[in-house]
């Protein structure tokens, strides 16, 4: 029991939300303007970056033995994957080692609007469900069309354990933005559990706690079998004010994939890359016209999709400070863009209908890809038999500017919220959090093997599929590579400010890049004109 909150022998919670039907009241006088959802409208354009505040731990490994995935230990761990595997390494040192046991979580859309949404919004229960008749009824909207065979795989399963009648709707993101806000202004029609890209939920993050739509969830998390389990770093996008308001779905760490025979061609072992520097100079060594005269890309990135933002990362900034403020005026800024700008001689913007095709050609040589961006790879390849059998392309971890630098990054998120105004909250709760947390019977495992997505569930990644060898990067253990970039990935805060800051420097980036602005006058004019965004919203 914590505070009066408790979790009983079925794993279900209880006693949380007395206050719920009295918090209506208080939502129901929350207002669009308050969240600024049509004074931002081109906040709703970019899901891929967001802030930090960052804290981490020193590289204790050696880099050539986690860069390369061949035979990696976990950070921390002092033996790490090996030792699981081994049995001389249980599941409470291993956490304890990994700095996650006991940490508490009081400070605690998977692809990126650039990638096809899919099909149009959709509504159901699974096929072949078999819904309780007198079950609580649970709503569940969310966006990411890869998440749905899950969802709908594990319908029985929620009605089953929790006497419920689930049922879902997927919709778009542009559907979704516009239909919860309206339901919060009616006052009906709003889902009791509502899955968004993680750069929308923390628009709702304006004002103190009685303006935010959610339920914190910090007692919940605290009392439930997952407490101390989840990883603490994904937690700190969705605070505010030490209230958790989203539980994460996934991690998202980046790794690098390359094209190993095209590198080895042009005389680079990308193996040995450490840093952006090392990077540069490899790229540097390549003719960048194919033998059939197609151009030949040494990188496939978004101007500001992964690259950038883990230079920021890296040097230990994000887009905005832990108090929501703009940081592109920050020296710091300047110098990571500078660092990217020079790498535009062999940058190409990807191609989502031609990526898997040009990576497996070699045309694409390498890109730094997050575990949901694994994951398409993965399925792209699955049916070509001839390529698996002997694939050329690799995975390690990314560059940095130092060689002991935390080599990692992040691209896209998800996060799952439980709305003041659902009727059905405490029951909501118990389903969101089993759903997103439980690997009791293997689910997680299940969602990675599927999808590609990491969890952000330490104990789940001790799962022999986290530890299989993987025919698309040539047998290395492409889990091993993400569970490490995931652990050295820090935490970071967010605030309804942040979409602001990257939408306005998305408007200028493109300019420096074909040369119309300079880097200055772009920094200077993106700072401008978020400040002014924000005033005017606030």
């Amino acid at each position: 029991m914590v505070g009066g909150v408790g979790w009983d022998d079925h794993g279900t919670f209880s006693g949380l939300l007395s206050f719920t039907r009295r918090c209506r009241h208080d939502t129901l006088k929350w207002t669009l303007s308050q969240v600024g959802l049509f004074g931002l409208p081109k906040c709703f354009s970019i899901d891929k970056l967001r802030p930090i505040h960052l804290v981490r731990q020193p590289l204790t490994r050696s880099f050539n033995s986690y860069h390369t995935g061949r035979r990696a230990t976990l950070p921390h761990s002092r033996g790490g994957i090996d030792a699981m595997k081994q049995g001389t390494l249980n599941r409470r040192d291993f956490l304890k080692r990994s700095g996650l046991l006991g940490a508490g979580l009081a400070l605690a859309a998977c692809a990126p609007s650039a990638a096809p949404s899919g099909a149009a919004p959709q509504a159901g229960e699974s096929a072949g469900a078999a819904p309780s008749a007198e079950g609580t009824p649970i709503l569940f909207w969310f966006q990411a069309e890869n998440h749905k065979p899950e969802y709908e795989r594990r319908v029985d399963e929620l009605n089953e354990k929790f006497s419920i009648d689930f049922k879902f709707e997927i919709l778009d993101r542009d559907t979704m933005n516009a239909k919860f806000p309206a339901t919060l202004m009616s006052g009906s029609g709003f889902p009791d559990i509502l899955e968004q890209n993680a750069g929308d939920v923390v628009l709702y993050f304006k004002g103190g706690a009685e303006a935010i739509p959610f339920i914190p969830l910090n007692d919940a998390l605290a009392a439930s079998p997952y407490a101390g389990d989840a990883l603490e770093s994904r937690f700190a996008r969705f605070t505010k004010e030490g209230q958790i308001y989203g539980a994460p779905h996934d991690v998202h760490p980046l790794v690098m994939l390359y094209h190993d025979t095209a590198w080895q061609e042009a005389g680079v072992d990308l193996s040995q890359v450490v840093t952006w520097d090392d990077l540069f100079n490899a790229c540097s060594k390549l003719e960048l016209t194919m033998a059939d005269g197609q151009p030949r890309y040494p990188i496939m990135d978004g101007k500001s999709d992964t690259h950038l933002p883990a230079r920021m990362m890296q040097k230990g900034f994000w887009w905005t400070d832990e108090n929501g403020e703009p940081m592109l005026s920050d020296p710091r800024f300047k110098e990571v863009v500078e660092d990217w700008l020079r790498f535009k001689p062999f940058q190409v913007d990807r191609d989502w209908s031609n990526h898997v095709a040009m990576t497996k050609s070699g045309q694409v040589m390498s890109q730094l890809a997050p575990d949901w961006l694994y994951g398409i790879f993965k399925q792209g390849t699955a049916d070509d038999a001839e390529f698996l059998a002997n694939s050329p392309i690799r995975i390690m971890r990314i560059p940095d500017f130092e060689a002991e630098g935390i080599h990692t990054g992040t691209w896209g998120g998800t996060a799952c919220s439980v709305p003041k105004m659902s009727p059905n909250a405490t029951k909501a709760l118990d389903v969101m959090l089993y759903l997103y947390f439980d690997n009791t019977e293997g689910q997680l495992e299940t969602r990675f093997v599927e999808t590609g997505i990491l969890p952000p569930v330490v104990s789940s990644w001790e799962g022999q599929a986290f530890h299989e060898a993987e025919p698309f990067v040539g047998g290395q253990v492409a889990g091993e590579v993400f569970i490490e970039s995931a652990l050295d990935l820090p935490g970071y805060a967010e605030d309804w400010t942040t979409n602001t800051v990257v939408t306005a420097w998305n408007e200028q980036f493109p300019l420096v890049w074909t040369g119309e602005l300079s880097l200055d006058e772009a920094i200077a004019t993106a700072e401008k004109n978020a400040r002014d965004t924000i005033a005017q919203n606030q």
